[in-house]
């Protein structure tokens, strides 16, 4: 593999050699456009990584975890998952792991911690970037639709759960 991209890269700069290309130039204009998109992206991400940082050191989890374990019998794990999913998904994957570690990956709790990992998505990093990317200032639908999506995708593992639909 590390030979293709080899082969990849000499030939990307046979072809501009002979298309009298300014390669230095190019890759000059290139960074400073990069440049450009990380000045109009960066606080929308700062903004993502403190509320994230805020979230997780509130202790709102272990608030709502003791009345989640007594009520639903199941780990902890899995609502830091639901909590965690929609503002950070390296957050939420490092919790399955832990899962699949501890439980073992046929598991059940690992079956339902990969249905949430895979049914929710990260609605606050997708609008933050998607949104802070073109300056538009109504998401609020686009929000709510992406946590309901996120809601539902805990749902339907309790439903699972609950109706013995994966085992």
């Amino acid at each position: 593999m590390s030979n293709l991209i080899l082969l990849i890269i000499l030939w990307s700069f046979l072809e501009c050699a002979y298309k009298k290309i300014p390669i230095y130039e190019e890759f000059i204009t290139g960074v400073k456009e990069g440049m450009n998109y990380l000045m109009i992206l960066f606080p929308s991400l700062m903004l993502l990584t403190l509320w994230v940082n805020l979230f997780l050191s509130s202790g709102f989890i272990s608030l709502i975890g003791t009345f989640f374990i007594r009520f639903f019998s199941i780990p902890l794990d899995l609502l830091l998952m639901a909590f965690t999913r929609p503002i950070s998904s390296q957050t939420s994957l490092i919790i399955l792991k832990r899962i699949y570690d501890h439980y073992g990956i046929d598991h059940l709790y690992s079956l339902m911690g990969s249905i949430l990992q895979t049914g929710s998505d990260t609605t606050l990093y997708v609008v933050s970037l998607y949104y802070g990317s073109i300056h538009l200032k109504k998401y609020s639908y686009t929000l709510w639709l992406g946590f309901f999506l996120d809601f539902l995708s805990f749902v339907f593992m309790l439903c699972f759960y609950y109706l013995g639909m994966i085992s």
